[in-house]
This record gives C-alpha cells, structure tokens and sequence, in this order.
C-alpha cells in the first residue's frame, strides 16, 4: 500500500528490537504495491545489513511468512525465507498486525528486467518441485483451500450503493461514471466467475500448493542474476491451474514470445484444464474490479493521490490486452 498503517514508527523499532535484536538505525516506509492490507520498509541497522519488513494485517496464520518457511525447511530453492525471532518464530503480532522481516535483496522485479530463457526454466522447475510437495496436515494448516470465489467478490454490492449516494468527491464520481459506463461488462464478468465457480466447487480437481499470484512483480532477480520468488501472502491449496494461469496467456501484456515455451522446459509436460484457466481469469478480473473501487469507495484514511492511484489502476483493467480483455476474449494466439 502507498501510505503507512496504523501502526506507530516507534513500535515497530521496539518490537524489531525486542524480537530480532536489530538495534534498528532508521525505517523508512516504502510506498509500493496494490495491496490495501500490506505495508512494507527497509530496515536499516546500525553497522549492521538492511532488512526488508512486511507488515500485514493479521490473518492468524499469515501464509505469506508460513508458506515460504515451510518451503525453506523443505529444501525448496528460489524462495526467500523469513529471518526467525529470538524464539524461533517466522513472525511476531504487534497489536493487529504481523510482522515479519526479510534479508534485503538488491535487485530488480522480472517485470522490470524480464527474465532471461534460464530463470524462466528454473522458475518452471521449482514450481513443479512445490506442486508435487505431499499435502502434508501441517501444510493444509497454513494454506487455505480454494472455495472457486473471487476475493473482495462480496463488496459489490457496497460498492454500487455507495456510487449511487450523491458525492462532491471528484475521484469516486470518475470511478461511477466510469463504471456505469462499463456495468454490463463488469456484471458479465462477476455472473461468469460465479456460475463457473459453482461449477467446478463440485469437481474433484487434484489440489496443489499454490503461489497464487505468481506474476512478473513477485519475481525477483539479484545482483548475481539469481531468481527468487516473493510475496506468498496468496498462498493457496488449489488446482495447478491457479499458478500456470501466469505463464499461459499471462494476465495481461507482461509474457514476451518464448517465456511459456521456456517455462514448460523446466516445468516438464502438463495437461492443463483449458475451463479452469478461464475462471482464474474471470475471477482475477472481478478480484481487481473490486479492490481498486474499494480504495476508491469503502477506505476512509487514503489520500486523494492514492485514491485516484487506484482510480487508474481500475481503468488500466479495462485496456486491450489487460486482464478483463483476456478474460472475455482470451489470449492472443500464441
């Protein structure tokens, strides 16, 4: 997210403190990402590394510092592990939030750098290695099952109410006009994601330990050109479709010619199910529709820079090639 939490600097240097033993010399806020429950800093520490802090708004198990943890202890490579606490812990709750903390790793994201033809086949090989993980009752405890319904798919209908209450606010009546220009195919997006949802809830498709949100911007690669995969908060028992649906069509102009070809090298030979691709887009479409008009209409703290952040950010979904066109139309032929 691109302003702070609810959480106090000097908190979160005294439990840092407290836990890690950091002797913390400066935090800075970092103003990235889309994600309106997560928060991120560097760390900076006396004569000592630079960290990576994530903060994010305490969901008990916290997948995204678990997952990467259990896949550390399990040999799994290309997935950056959290530094323990004194006690052993992958992360410590301050008040309503989890913190966990990150070696810093100077580099680029793959959406800035593009991944070469090797990361793509070491990505398709460490992502075939955590699909064929057992489904071990300690891994069923820290990854949630997919229930086949969009996420934020329940705000929608706060989100009309609210845009059919008179407002002077600039950035939410760009957001209706914008919208109710667009309602039938917002409405068409939810309706499909919902009966294909109902749909495969019923089948017994093989469940995996997903990334979930496996796209160029989770990719990392450092100053020694190695890959690594970040950002588990995602993290889901789901079909394997949930992750191929990144290098299969992508969701949105991000894959180059040869990045899926590349992929599957390392990843080996796979059947995949051409109607559960087509839900995962549908339901990332829905997803986004709804998490962009809810900074925009249902969070009462953002700036109006932030708000019209998202206000953009929704009416990005909506351009050729972007994630509601894949999702109607499909992929461009390979």
């Amino acid at each position: 997210m691109r302003e702070p939490p609810n959480l106090d600097s000097e908190t979160i240097v005294r439990m840092l403190d407290t836990h890690f033993n950091t002797q913390v010399a400066a935090l800075v806020f970092l103003p990235i990402g889309d994600d309106s429950d997560s928060w991120v800093y560097r760390v900076e520490v006396a004569g000592g590394p630079t960290y990576f802090l994530k903060v994010r708004t305490d969901m008990g198990q916290a997948p995204g510092t678990a997952v990467p943890h259990y896949l550390h202890r399990h040999g799994v490579p290309h997935v950056l592990p959290p530094l323990l606490t004194n006690t052993g812990e992958p992360f410590i709750h301050v008040n309503r939030f989890a913190l966990t903390l990150y070696p810093m790793i100077k580099g680029s994201t793959g959406a800035d750098v593009g991944l070469s033809p090797d990361h793509w086949r070491e990505l398709g090989a460490v992502m075939r290695q955590i699909h064929a993980l057992p489904l071990t009752e300690a891994l069923t405890q820290i990854a949630r099952p997919e229930l086949f319904r969009p996420s934020r798919r329940e705000l929608v209908g706060d989100l009309e109410a609210r845009m059919t209450a008179s407002t002077r606010d600039q950035v939410g009546q760009e957001l209706t006009t914008f919208w109710q220009a667009r309602r039938d195919i917002i409405h068409s997006l939810i309706e499909h994601a919902d009966v294909m949802g109902r749909q495969l809830e019923r089948l017994p498709f093989p469940r995996v330990l997903c990334h979930a949100d496996m796209h160029a911007w989770n990719l990392l690669v450092d100053s020694k050109n190695q890959l690594w995969i970040v950002d588990w908060d995602e993290a889901i028992l789901a079909p394997k479709e949930r992750d191929l649906m990144f290098v299969v069509g992508g969701i949105g102009a991000s894959l180059r010619p040869g990045d899926t070809e590349w992929f599957f090298q390392g990843y080996g030979e796979a059947t995949i199910d051409q109607h559960l691709l087509s839900y995962y887009r549908y339901a990332w479409a829905v997803q986004d529709i709804c998490a962009y008009a809810a900074d925009v209409f249902l969070s009462s703290t953002l700036r109006d820079e932030t708000r019209r952040a998202s206000l953009e950010g929704f009416k990005n979904l909506f351009e050729r090639g972007s994630i509601v066109d894949l999702a109607t139309h499909g992929p461009p032929p390979a």
